[in-house]
């Protein structure tokens, strides 16, 4: 009974958590920032989508993409890495770059290629013709299918990344996903075969629960969730005096 109640309430905060709008703010020195808040100080805003959520057909889109160097329009930015590896350079975008974060990599014939990311997608991909840096390796690097593990050590620290995500921690997202927005765990533990959906044969990490202590960005929430088969399962929210 306890757990039908939790499972309800549970899909209740989901259910809610998915319909919040996300405000692209800009303030007078031309910062722009991304939040569920309306924008304050004079800021202007407007409203705009949260990435949907990741399904094989993307995955798929983004491996083949990957393989071949390319970068394309929402993409993740775990993609983007394995398609152009680290990036030169990693800055704030301008005002009328219309983005959160801006990378930028060498490009053919000493032209440089910049990707625009709104949050943790991309949302344009460009050339530039500014000076660039002599490559320190050629070509993309090693492209590896994604794993449901926390990373312990990011390519890139991503100004979007961190514990302000951690309320976009939603049941059947895939955990890949979650880990390149939240960042590694405090601590994870194995789950028992049962929990994790299998039987008394499956393997011992067959899932895995993920805590992350408040912090800042999310000082007051303690997150715990569950991961298997390379999706998020249960997830809890719970307030810490």
């Amino acid at each position: 009974m306890v757990r039908a109640i939790l499972a309800s309430i549970l899909a209740v905060a989901s259910a809610t958590a998915a319909s919040q709008s996300i405000v692209r703010c800009l303030d007078a020195s031309g910062n722009v920032t991304y939040q569920d808040a309306p924008c304050t100080g004079g800021q202007a805003g407007r409203s705009v989508e949260l990435p949907k959520a990741e399904t094989r057909e993307d995955t798929s889109a983004w491996e083949a993409a990957a393989r071949s160097g390319r970068v394309v329009r929402g993409m993740p930015k775990r993609w983007v890495l394995r398609s152009k590896g680290a990036p030169y350079e990693i800055r704030p975008a301008t005002t009328r770059e219309d983005a959160s974060e801006v990378w930028r990599y060498a490009g053919k014939d000493g032209t440089a290629i910049i990707v625009g990311f709104a949050g943790p997608n991309v949302a344009w991909v460009r050339d530039d013709t500014g000076p660039v840096p002599v490559p320190k390796s050629a070509g993309p690097a090693a492209i590896a299918a994604p794993a449901a593990t926390a990373p312990t050590a990011p390519a890139a620290k991503s100004s979007a990344q961190g514990a302000q995500n951690r309320k976009f921690v939603l049941p059947g997202r895939y955990c890949e996903h979650v880990f390149a927005e939240i960042g590694p765990a405090d601590h994870e533990e194995a789950l028992p075969a049962a929990e994790a959906g299998g039987d008394a044969q499956a393997p011992a990490n067959a899932g895995k629960r993920y805590v992350y202590e408040p912090s800042a960005g999310d000082p007051s929430m303690r997150t715990v969730f569950t991961c298997a088969d390379g999706k998020v399962g249960d997830v809890e929210r719970t307030v810490v005096q």
